[in-house]
């Protein structure tokens, strides 16, 4: 799966993880190894400009990917190669 990050805080990561349903974008902290889930709630904390199309919590993979891929593109962040 692809990762990416943003250029101004490198702490966090942005990933689609697997749940119990299907997958979810999701901020991840590497120093702390927390998880949360991009919703939202938590794009507004953060300050990250979420797609305009609302997106179930679980869904297919490749649906979750699509979406983080435009949301790496609003938001300026960087693939991890």
């Amino acid at each position: 799966m692809k990762r990416y990050f943003n250029p101004e805080n490198e702490r966090i990561q942005y990933v689609v993880c697997e749940t119990l349903n299907g997958h979810v974008p999701t901020m991840l902290n590497i120093v702390t190894g927390q998880k949360l889930a991009i919703t939202p709630q938590t794009a507004a904390h953060y300050e990250i400009a979420l797609p305009d199309y609302p997106l179930a919590q679980s869904c297919a993979l490749s649906t979750a990917e699509r979406y983080m891929e435009r949301l790496a593109a609003l938001n300026g962040l960087i693939e991890i190669e």
